[in-house]
């Protein structure tokens, strides 16, 4: 018999952590290694028995499952973590991204939804709720555009049409200095390094068109 994938869910809705308990324990290749409802519980039991996947509510008491998720991956970074929580709210995305989750799923999937998801992590596949994700992508792309002036975002257009700081000050009337010190500001704004870096910036966040 082939070893089965360990399972650990961490959630402090007994209701929840029980039906997942009973659903996994129905699947062949699975098994629930155990159960725990709190993000400092979960760290150390990774300690003492790592599992292969971490179901883990980001929303939990002690320490939340994005801390707790920092942690594990640093000690145990072959261990899988899927976030699995009722919220879907852009920073609730965000924290899961941000703590190095595989995979982010909204705790309304289906059972079978869930099992397919699961064998993908382990197959090294990033499994994430398309709608939620989405979300967080359009906020961001908001987000970037709000940071800067309208004149800023000109000189981004022109930037990555390749003119030059002094053709650029001729289409905008101003002084080239003026530009030079706005592209300036520009590249501290994104931590960029150059003029071609801001123009792929620019372009990633949809700055320009």
């Amino acid at each position: 018999m082939e070893k089965k994938i360990k399972i650990l869910i961490a959630d402090d809705h007994q209701l929840l952590t029980s039906g997942l308990k009973l659903e996994i324990g129905q699947w062949d290749d699975f098994e629930v290694a155990g159960i725990t409802s709190n993000g400092k519980d979960t760290v150390e039991f990774c300690e003492k028995s790592e599992p292969d996947i971490i179901l883990m509510d980001m929303q939990m008491p002690v320490m939340s499952g994005a801390e707790a998720a920092v942690k594990i991956k640093k000690a145990h970074p072959g261990v899988r973590i899927v976030a699995l929580t009722t919220f879907d709210d852009d920073e609730t995305v965000a924290d899961a991204l941000r703590s190095g989750c595989d995979g982010f799923l909204l705790k309304i999937i289906s059972p079978e939804q869930l099992r397919t998801s699961l064998y993908a992590v382990m197959d090294g596949v990033g499994v994430f709720d398309d709608e939620a994700m989405a979300r967080l992508r359009r906020r961001e792309e908001t987000k970037a555009a709000g940071e800067f002036s309208e004149r800023e975002l000109a000189i981004l257009r022109y930037i990555c049409d390749g003119l030059s700081n002094k053709e650029i000050a001729d289409k905008l009337s101003l002084q080239p200095g003026t530009i030079k010190n706005l592209v300036s500001i520009m590249l501290n704004k994104t931590f960029c390094v150059s003029r071609t870096a801001l123009a792929r910036y620019a372009l990633d966040n949809k700055l320009v068109k």
